[in-house]
């Protein structure tokens, strides 16, 4: 994995191919709590590709920030594919741009959290022009390395998709 603020070669290659096509991103990271937009600035000329970040990390700004529909949550958890894909559309509507990020996850401890889901637990998802593609995982590690896997694998999953289509 890359350290960050190094050189960063999966991020720059996503800079590349958004500056070939002129398009950008915007990611919205709750459990990640801004890595995923640090490693794609740590790419030089990231404004002509990257537009802005969020990290929603409260519940209550998880609805207020995105206009997120209660009903998801309700349904289906913060952590889980659905949410992350509506997430991911909403920071992308809300900035104008082609393609959206977004994470949401459980880093642990353990602690006085509700969920029934195991510390590790994540959804992160991509949605640009041609569709979208979400995936749940149980990361295992630290807080940190729960961390350092969610924006690893959201940038491999935007690359993927940047390469796809």
């Amino acid at each position: 994995m890359a350290m960050l603020l190094e050189s960063d070669t999966l991020a720059s290659e996503i800079g590349e191919l958004l500056a070939a096509r002129a398009e950008k991103v915007a990611v919205s990271e709750t459990t990640a709590g801004g890595l995923i937009s640090a490693r794609m600035l740590s790419v030089p000329a990231a404004s002509r590709w990257f537009e802005s970040a969020i990290v929603p990390y409260s519940s209550p700004t998880k609805f207020e920030a995105l206009g997120m529909d209660r009903e998801i949550a309700r349904e289906h958890g913060a952590v889980s594919a659905q949410w992350v894909t509506a997430t991911a559309d909403a920071v992308r509507r809300m900035t104008g741009v082609a393609w959206g990020v977004a994470e949401s996850g459980i880093a642990g401890p353990q602690g006085s959290r509700r969920s029934p889901k195991p510390v590790g637990s994540v959804a992160i998802a991509v949605i640009g022009p041609n569709g979208s593609r979400a995936e749940e995982h149980v990361f295992v590690g630290t807080r940190v390395q729960v961390m350092e896997q969610i924006t690893q694998r959201a940038l491999e999953m935007l690359l993927e998709a940047l390469k796809a289509g």
